[in-house]
C-alpha cells in the first residue's frame, strides 16, 4: 500500500543564499503567511499583514529580496569605518524604536573616535576581518577609564553594550555577504576566553516621592511631571508614554492601547488606567481627540516630543534643583539623583507591594514585559521594603 503523501505547507524562496535570501511561507497552525530572512546571523520572521494568497506572498518576498540586494558597497576595499557606515545606512533606519536609532548613532561615533586614536595598522581604515582580541581588550580599558576623547568614564554595563553593538554589526556583515566570518564571533570569543564586561550587583534605583516632587518642582514644562507619574502608574517605558496619542486612549472607559509600533519589544496591549493616571491625563493642557500627541513636541505640535528632548528636560530639572540647594547639602543630593530618571519611575511602579501581589500574567500585561524581566531586571528588594513588609516575621518598621 503506497504511503500517504504528507501535505506540506506552501513556501517560496527568493534571492540568493548568503546574499539576499528571503523565504515566504504559510504557517499551518494559523493559516497565515510569513516571510523570513537572515539578520545578524539569525533567522528573523514577520507576519505578512493583509496577505491572503500565495501570489501576494511571493510578490512581497521578491520585493524584500530586491531591497536586500540593493546594498551599496563603498568604493575601494571594505574597512571597519565603511562597514559601520553601511550598517548605519541599511539597518539603523529599519529599527522601530527611536532610542535604538539614537544609540546606533552614538555607538558609531564612539567606535569611530576609538579607532582614530589607535596607531598604525590598528586604525579603522583596515579590513574588519583583522579585528582581534587586542582591539577588544583595548576598547574595554579605554571606554571604562574615559580615555576615548569626548567620552567620559562609564560602568561595565555601558562597555558591554558598546561591544555588543560592534559584534552585531560584524554578524550582520556575515549575513549580508560582506564578511565570510565574524572575527568576533561567539565561537572565537569562547574558545579564546574573551571576557565580556558585566556589572556585578547593579544598583537600579527607584524614584522616591521626595525626589519626584523636587524634580517636578524645578521642571520648565508640564510634560516632564506628567510623564514621570504615568511611568510609575503604567509601568511602561518612557518611549511608549511619549508616543501616546489621544486616539490610543478611550476617554470614556479610560482604557489605553499600547501600540506595537511604539513598544520596544513590539507587543500590543489594552490596559485599564489607574485612578491617578486618569487624573493626570484629564488635567493635561494637550487633551484632545484623534492622533493629537498626548505629549506634543514644542517644535511641531503634530509630532510627539523626542526622547532626547525628554532626557534633556530631566537633566535641566535636576541641575536647576542642585543649583538651588546649599553647598553642604549638594553632595548628598547629587548621590541620590545619580542614575535616577524615567526608568526609575518604572522600577518604583514594579516594586509597589500592590503590583507585586498581582498574578504573573496580569503583571506582564500591565507592564508589557515578561514576568522574568520584571523580576530580574526591574524589581529589587531594598531595606525599606523589608521593613515595610517584614512585620509577619518580626522585623520592625524602624531601625
Amino acid at each position: 500500500m503506497p504511503k500517504k503523501r504528507r501535505n506540506k505547507n506552501w513556501s517560496y524562496n527568493a534571492g540568493e543564499r548568503g546574499r539576499n535570501w528571503v523565504r515566504a511561507y504559510r504557517q499551518k497552525r494559523d493559516g497565515r503567511y510569513y516571510v523570513e530572512w537572515l539578520e545578524d546571523g539569525r533567522r528573523r520572521a514577520v507576519l505578512l499583514k493583509g496577505v491572503t494568497d500565495p501570489a501576494e506572498a511571493k510578490k512581497r518576498a521578491d520585493e524584500l529580496a530586491a531591497r536586500f540586494a540593493d546594498l551599496v558597497l563603498p568604493a575601494g576595499p571594505l574597512t571597519v569605518r565603511s562597514l559601520m557606515t553601511i550598517y548605519m545606512k541599511e539597518v539603523t533606519p529599519t529599527k522601530k524604536a527611536e532610542g535604538s536609532r539614537e544609540y546606533d548613532t552614538r555607538a558609531e561615533r564612539i567606535w569611530g573616535v576609538f579607532f582614530d586614536t589607535q596607531q598604525g595598522v590598528r586604525k579603522g581604515t583596515r579590513h574588519p576581518a583583522t579585528l582581534d582580541r587586542l582591539d577588544w581588550d583595548r576598547f574595554v580599558v579605554c571606554r571604562r577609564e574615559g580615555r576615548i576623547p569626548g567620552w567620559g568614564q562609564v560602568r561595565d554595563r555601558a562597555v558591554e553594550k558598546d561591544l555588543k553593538w560592534l559584534v552585531a554589526v560584524l554578524n550582520w556583515a556575515v549575513g549580508a555577504s560582506l564578511l565570510s566570518a565574524s572575527p568576533w564571533s561567539t565561537e572565537v570569543r569562547r574558545a579564546q576566553g574573551w571576557v565580556m564586561p558585566k556589572e556585578k550587583n547593579p544598583k537600579r534605583p527607584g524614584m522616591d516621592d521626595d525626589l519626584r516632587a523636587g524634580i517636578v518642582a524645578h521642571a520648565r514644562n508640564w510634560q516632564l511631571g506628567a510623564m514621570m507619574v504615568l511611568g510609575y502608574e503604567t509601568r511602561r517605558r518612557n518611549s511608549a508614554i511619549r508616543q501616546l496619542s489621544w486616539d490610543d486612549i478611550n476617554q470614556e472607559d479610560w482604557v489605553v492601547k499600547w501600540r506595537e509600533d511604539s513598544d520596544k519589544v513590539g507587543r500590543e496591549d489594552v490596559v485599564p488606567l489607574s485612578e491617578r493616571a486618569i487624573e493626570v491625563l484629564k488635567g493635561l493642557p494637550s487633551r484632545g481627540i484623534g492622533q493629537t500627541p498626548v505629549f506634543p513636541s514644542q517644535a511641531d505640535p503634530r509630532k510627539p516630543v523626542s526622547g532626547g528632548t525628554a532626557r534633556t528636560w530631566m537633566t535641566v530639572a535636576k541641575n536647576t534643583w542642585l543649583a538651588s540647594v546649599p553647598d553642604d547639602e549638594r553632595p548628598a543630593l547629587v548621590a541620590r539623583l545619580r542614575r535616577v530618571g524615567f526608568h526609575a519611575e518604572l522600577r518604583s511602579g514594579v516594586r509597589d507591594p500592590g503590583f507585586r501581589g498581582l498574578p504573573a500574567k496580569l503583571q506582564e500585561t500591565i507592564a508589557g514585559k515578561s514576568f522574568e524581566m520584571l523580576t530580574k531586571t526591574y524589581d529589587q528588594v531594598t531595606v525599606r521594603d523589608i521593613r515595610d513588609q517584614g512585620g509577619a516575621i518580626g522585623i520592625p518598621k524602624t531601625g
